[in-house]
């Protein structure tokens, strides 16, 4: 006897499934600032001429992109709430914030580095000998270029972190794939309940994916020849 399909459970918990996908959104795009946020400071350390600096910046990036993001979160929601003390309460939320904003600032900050090191030497020196100091040259000179440069590989780490939000549901979060966890294990349907959790989520992604595809074309016409 074949399977009867039956998404009557699914629309009448939508409701529940729109809350998790704002707790989603807003998990990701918290995270995404947060990292990105990190990751600037990041890559200019870890091209610093002091060594302590640079072996500090390196090392802290190594781990947070090697170690795999469940393990972070876990590690995270157990630890902070001990290291951090009574006085101070982390929410599960925050934790997951935390766990994947370190996740992409790692990871962003090579991507950033890589983009201030393709900008032609060339500019930075005609920039010296115009009599701009560092932080002026990083400002109209390094970063404006470096955020051009890194846009679309980072709305690739913007679609990347949206779908690592899923690994928050193991610290109770309560965002979409964590609801619609709860919402199968209440009706015993999950084949149609992953069904819409994977159209929302392709809903979500696929317009970023195919603004980052446009940028690329966009920017690898501007900088191609560079």
């Amino acid at each position: 006897m074949g399977y009867i399909w039956d998404f009557s459970s699914v629309w009448h918990n939508f409701p529940a499934l729109t809350n998790g996908l704002l707790v989603t959104l807003a998990l990701s795009s918290l995270s995404l600032a947060f990292g990105i946020a990190l990751s600037v400071p990041l890559a200019f350390l870890r091209r610093a001429k002091i060594k302590i600096l640079s072996w500090a910046a390196r090392a802290f990036i190594e781990i947070f992109r090697d170690l795999p993001v469940l393990v972070v979160l876990i590690w995270l929601f157990y630890c902070l709430p001990i290291l951090m003390g009574d006085f101070v309460r982390i929410s599960p939320f925050q934790v997951a914030v935390i766990g994947l904003g370190l996740n992409l600032a790692a990871l962003q900050s090579e991507i950033f580095r890589s983009g201030v090191e393709s900008i032609p030497p060339g500019e930075i020196e005609a920039a010296k000998t115009l009599g701009f100091n560092r932080i002026q040259i990083a400002r109209y000179i390094i970063l404006p270029q470096a955020f051009w440069r890194t846009l679309a590989p980072t709305l690739g780490q913007g679609v990347n972190t949206l779908k690592l939000t899923a690994l928050a549901s193991f610290i109770s979060v309560d965002e979409v794939f964590h609801i619609t966890t709860l919402q199968i294990q209440n009706t015993y349907r999950p084949l149609e309940f992953y069904t819409i959790l994977a159209g929302l989520y392709l809903a979500l992604i696929i317009p970023i994916s195919s603004l980052t595809q446009f940028i690329e074309y966009r920017l690898e016409r501007r900088f191609g020849s560079n």
